[in-house]
């Protein structure tokens, strides 16, 4: 009878392609790598060669290869790593299954006699069951790491991948969930949040109480159907908890004093508000189609890295401040300081965050004209594109504000519809009135103008694949755009090299660029091109 092993996953039989290779190496390349002889040197160069082989076909660097003598070692070594790397940034606590691999549990087991927190398994039986479960529930009110709930799963994954799963859950897990911690405070008023949508939320916002080991002040109550069916109004007792320990939420309201003063005007714009009915929920709007709170997106694009590269402004950051009033066009960016007091008490905030970002707003003062540019948010003037029509311009501030379709058009690179868009974009007032202060409040940086600044002007690179030079894609094409060139995802009839250091591969863009006779050039030639 044929034998048939079914361990492999524990060992499996080596392929004769692999064995070939093994013995091959073992008969030439036995020597230790780390020697300076040559049979050390052949045995270290054969090592590399490997490397660079796999990390090729796993798309990484070969410094990010590490060789270990099995499975074990590999859980250790990522394990440990991982748990140093924690501890350095006082990050000891360690979550994971019962069920694991003694690789992984013995290594736990290690890390907990060396002061870790690992997470508690408490095996369980039919009889067992409630025991255990009122431990958990007793034990994770000291606990530091907040919990919502308690999962049981099946010791027998076989067994318990047998039993399928239902439209939602699995059939091998069971959840059990913490009763909520209710809070009872007092609703000190109501807060109306303008989003980028125009969609204007009611936030309640009351006295302070403590929630899950937070102090809770704000909740969210969606929509004014909510707000009726709660009958919330100012000075209301009602009672607060976290849903799933996260979401501060109204539980109810004990007075219900009733729904007044919604607001007729965005507090945001000032512009009119209306009330909508969609799917049976009342929702207030603001009409005004220039308000700020819409314009979310907009300053996210300008605070980006590759505009004004401001750290600190997320949009939910941007919302916030918007609301408040601290911002209403681009330049109020540059003067959060009139209100560190204000922005120092939002959720969130303090003093450190404050002042790292108002470090980080200074050193964004100091620009090129082409990230001030492209951070106005022109149409289908993407960074490259503002790079080329700044370098053509001179990087002159007014011809770049004064500049006419015919103009651009000549610029190599830019077309009749980029043109149109940029000019229509400078003819409204307010956006040049917006440029203007803009520049009274940066120190524009000269580019760095090199003998080759313009050697790839007018030509197109598609870049994909790994790299090995460079430590990521985004450096080859910061230098293509330093030297005037242009990057783009996709291969078209424009392109003019595909830089993939698999040049033989037989992906969709190498096949696109064979067969529009684009050149696919490696790594290396690119860096001969410089």
């Amino acid at each position: 009878m044929p034998r048939i092993y079914a361990d492999n996953a524990a060992t499996t039989k080596i392929s004769q392609t692999a064995m070939k290779a093994m013995i091959s190496a073992m008969e030439n390349s036995y020597g230790n790598p780390s020697s300076i002889h040559q049979i050390g040197m052949a045995a270290n160069d054969a090592l590399q060669t490997a490397r660079e082989q796999i990390a090729r076909c796993l798309g990484c660097m070969p410094k990010e290869i590490f060789f270990t003598s099995g499975g074990t070692e590999s859980d250790n070594q990522a394990i440990m790593s991982a748990a140093m790397l924690g501890a350095k940034q006082n990050k000891r606590h360690i979550i994971s299954t019962a069920f694991e691999h003694h690789a992984v549990l013995h290594t736990l087991r290690r890390l907990k006699e060396q002061g870790f927190d690992v997470v508690e398994h408490h095996p369980v039986t039919a009889e067992t069951i409630e025991e255990e479960v009122a431990w958990f529930a007793k034990a994770i009110g000291k606990n530091e790491i907040p919990s919502d709930g308690l999962v049981l799963v099946y010791d027998d994954i076989a067994y318990g991948q047998s039993l399928g799963t239902t439209a939602k859950f699995p059939r091998d897990s069971f959840a059990f969930k913490w009763a909520d911690e209710i809070r009872e405070t007092t609703l000190l008023e109501i807060e109306w949040s303008p989003s980028r949508t125009g969609l204007i939320n009611p936030v309640a916002v009351f006295e302070p109480v403590e929630l899950e080991g937070t102090t809770v002040s704000r909740a969210s109550v969606h929509n004014i159907s909510i707000m009726e069916e709660l009958e919330l109004g100012v000075g209301d007792t009602i009672q607060v908890y976290k849903a799933n320990m996260i979401i501060p939420q109204i539980a109810e309201n004990l007075t219900r004093s009733g729904v007044k003063d919604i607001p007729t005007v965005c507090p945001v714009c000032g512009g009119t508000t209306k009330i909508s009915m969609e799917n049976e929920t009342k929702t207030l709007y603001c009409t005004n189609p220039k308000c700020q709170a819409k314009h979310v997106k907009s300053f996210a694009l300008f605070v980006s890295r590759d505009a004004m590269n401001i750290e600190g402004l997320s949009e939910a950051t941007l919302e916030k401040f918007i609301f408040h009033g601290y911002v209403k066009d681009f330049t109020d960016l540059f003067h959060l300081d009139n209100y560190r007091d204000e922005i120092m008490t939002m959720d969130g905030f303090g003093e450190k965050s404050f002042l790292k970002l108002q470090s980080s707003i200074e050193k964004a003062r100091k620009t090129t004209l082409a990230r001030l540019v492209y951070g106005l948010g022109i149409p289908g003037i993407g960074s490259a594109n503002a790079k080329v029509i700044c370098r053509a311009l001179g990087n002159d501030s007014q011809r770049v504000l004064q500049a006419e379709e015919a103009e651009l058009v000549e610029i190599q690179g830019v077309g009749a519809v980029m043109a149109k868009s940029y000019v229509d974009y400078f003819k409204e007032q307010e956006h040049q009135e917006i440029f203007k202060r803009l520049l009274s409040e940066v120190e524009l940086e000269e580019e760095e103008v090199t003998e080759d600044s313009q050697k790839f002007a007018g030509v197109n690179f598609v870049i994909t694949g790994s790299v090995e030079h460079f430590a990521n894609r985004a450096e080859v094409k910061a230098e293509i755009e330093k030297r005037g060139g242009k990057v783009t995802g996709s291969v078209t009839s424009k392109t003019n090299y595909l830089i993939n250091n698999d040049v033989n591969s037989t992906s969709s863009k190498n096949k696109k660029a064979r067969d529009l006779g684009v050149p696919i050039i490696s790594e290396n030639d690119f860096l001969e091109m410089l």
